[in-house]
């Protein structure tokens, strides 16, 4: 164990680093250690390569707010610069910011997808509320609308999805869940609550490891790979750290089955494998697939150890 915690504590990879401190080891960091480790970030791959390629005007690829082109467009660029540990206090990433808002965010609060996957689909109004909480704008105006109406749509919808035959998604609901993790203690609201816990709910009410969820179409091999960064699809590993994060037991016999598959996965070193990646669809690369991931160990192990499956 302190063999591989030494590995993710590396300086070759400052995101994953400062998330070990926080999440792993639960240190809290000082202003001074907190900000040395802002600035490695900010010089690191990919986080530097990103930047870079940010058009002067604030947008990446191509002049347009929208959630397509997948993974290439100034939404995807936030949206793994978020993920990677940036946040809004870089002025080039919160003017980004500003106009996605300005551009994709309707009256309603709500952020809908236009072209082929058109309308208000629960994976995308979770992966953006996601990333503007980690890029530190929870206590704006438009946050407050966007969990309004994300609340409101899970109400009115359950999770369901009309590209799934109108059956609740769970790549949706672990988007939604994840999000909703992250909204602070004094924002909980009943209706909040009442979406996590509805989430909650229906993940754990079918069998994790086999994908036991309602569907016609046959499940996605998606499901078994673990991978960092995720887009709107989803694995056993982000549903089951979504669950652990919001605090649900390992008692759960489904919940308890999918920690125990987690743990199988682990190589003999001690790491786990990027097995999905997104390599070659977006603009800058990260890690590389079916090699030891600090990105997928950092997840895994964190799963595992704040679920009480393993020990330190």
């Amino acid at each position: 164990m302190e063999e591989i915690v030494s590995w993710l504590l590396e300086d070759d990879n400052p995101s994953v680093k400062c998330f070990t401190k926080k999440e792993i080891l639960c240190e809290e960091l000082s202003t001074r250690e907190a900000n040395a480790l802002n600035r490695e970030i900010l010089k690191s791959e990919p986080v530097k390569s990103i930047l870079e390629l940010q058009n002067s005007q604030g947008w990446w690829y191509e002049d347009n707010f929208t959630f397509h082109p997948l993974y290439k467009n100034t939404f995807w660029q936030l949206y793994f610069l978020s993920q990677l540990g940036i946040n809004n206090r870089i002025k080039t990433v919160d003017k980004a910011a500003h106009l996605i808002i300005k551009h994709m965010q309707n009256d309603k609060g709500s952020f809908p997808s236009v072209g082929r996957y058109w309308g208000n689909l629960a994976c995308m109004q979770g992966i953006t509320l996601e990333m503007f909480l980690r890029l530190g704008y929870a206590d704006e105006d438009f946050i407050k609308k966007a969990i309004g109406f994300i609340t409101d749509f899970v109400y009115r919808t359950d999770y369901r999805c009309k590209y799934r035959q109108n059956f609740r998604c769970p790549w949706g609901t672990i988007k939604i869940l994840k999000a909703l993790n992250l909204v602070p203690q004094d924002k909980r609201d009943e209706e909040v609550l009442s979406a996590a816990n509805r989430a909650i709910k229906f993940l754990l009410s079918h069998n994790i490891v086999e994908a036991k969820y309602p569907r016609k179409k046959p499940r996605s091999s998606q499901w078994f790979l673990f991978g960092f960064p995720r887009g709107y699809q989803s694995d056993i590993l982000e549903l089951t750290s979504a669950l652990v994060d919001a605090g649900c037991s390992k008692t759960v016999s489904n919940l308890k089955a999918a920690l125990k598959y987690i743990s199988a996965k682990r190589q003999k070193d001690g790491t786990w494998k990027m097995e999905f990646t997104l390599n070659g669809r977006m603009l800058v690369d990260i890690e590389k697939k079916n090699k030891p991931s600090k990105w997928v160990t950092f997840f895994a192990l964190k799963t595992l150890l704040k679920s009480g499956y393993i020990k330190t």
